[in-house]
């Protein structure tokens, strides 16, 4: 066969074999590597901070030639101490009511033969001589610190009450009618602090001035040992403040907060020999407001001469806390 044309002549030849003996023989040159396209260009990721909550909040983050969203940054956490909020508390307390006036003075003298007496009346229920009331309670607040009020303001009718002669212990004579009546207004200011915070339980120390100012009357009619009756009619008033301190707060009694037991108790002195407040319950968180069914106990002990010798008020109260 005559191979002259072998290397010169191209023949057909499968998809794939070797074209000419010139190219086998050069098998060994070199090839030119295929021109590699360009890929696209992908943004690089940023250094990987030390904290991983730290990352941007936004942007994608490249691994591994991979595209993924960056992780989110959470929320700064709730920071207690800069927090303000306000709260105000209408509340209706019912009490039973029982104690006793001492009423001093040239006035009370001649009518009643003695320069001071005491009239005790109660307990008594609280609706049935009621004739005016008006309860409502505040509170700012700013982290750990808190300022409040309290003021109730009551007027009672007459009713019928028991007299007796301050020194001696007996009436000046056999009592025939006695009644007193009473107004008065109690002012609670005070400060508080957060000694304790928990996810199920918050406590304040608290302090304040308690003020009472009450105005009683006294009508009267005895008949007297050697026969004969004598009547008498006096009105006194008295402002009373006193200091406190105590504890107040709440307990958490489920999981989510909703329902608690709030509580509070105080003691002082100042203007009369013992002042003291006891409260406790339970609450109902709702959307709209804290609502609380609680009984509510408050007592004042005056001291020498004072007009308000004792006040003793317990009782159910209910109320509501609106928040903003």
């Amino acid at each position: 066969m005559d191979r002259s044309d072998w290397n010169e002549t191209p023949r057909g030849r499968a998809p794939g074999l070797i074209a000419s003996n010139d190219a086998w023989l050069n098998r060994s040159a070199p090839v030119a590597e295929p021109t590699a396209q360009p890929k696209a260009s992908v943004r690089s990721a940023p250094a990987r901070p030390a904290d991983p909550w730290s990352a941007p909040a936004t942007g994608l983050v490249a691994a591994d030639n991979v595209v993924r969203p960056a992780p989110a940054v959470p929320a700064a956490p709730f920071d207690a101490s800069s927090h303000r909020s306000f709260a105000v508390s209408p509340y209706v307390w019912l009490p039973r009511v029982s104690g006793s006036m001492r009423f001093t003075g040239p006035g009370t003298a001649d009518g009643f033969g003695s320069r001071s007496v005491d009239a005790s009346t109660g307990p008594y229920n609280y609706l049935q001589y009621l004739k005016f009331a008006s309860m409502i309670q505040g509170e700012a607040r700013k982290g750990d610190w808190s300022v409040f009020a309290d003021t109730v303001l009551l007027s009672f009718d007459k009713r019928g009450a028991s007299v007796n002669n301050a020194a001696s212990g007996t009436a000046p004579g056999v009592q025939r009618s006695a009644e007193t009546a009473m107004r008065g207004a109690m002012v609670e200011l005070g400060g508080g602090f957060t000694v304790l915070r928990r996810p199920r339980a918050i406590v304040d120390v608290i302090g304040g001035l308690r003020y009472l100012g009450a105005k009683g009357t006294l009508d009267a009619s005895f008949d007297l040992p050697g026969g004969g009756t004598r009547g008498a009619h006096t009105a006194q008033s008295a402002d009373i403040v006193n200091g406190f301190a105590g504890v107040r707060g709440r307990i958490a009694m489920t999981q989510d907060g909703r329902w608690y037991v709030p509580f509070y108790l105080d003691a002082g002195t100042g203007s009369s020999k013992v002042t003291w407040q006891a409260m406790t319950g339970v609450g109902y968180v709702m959307k709209w407001a804290d609502v609380s069914l609680a009984y509510r106990y408050l007592a004042f002990h005056g001291s020498n001469d004072q007009l308000m010798q004792t006040v003793r008020m317990s009782g159910p109260s209910l109320g509501a806390t609106f928040r903003f």
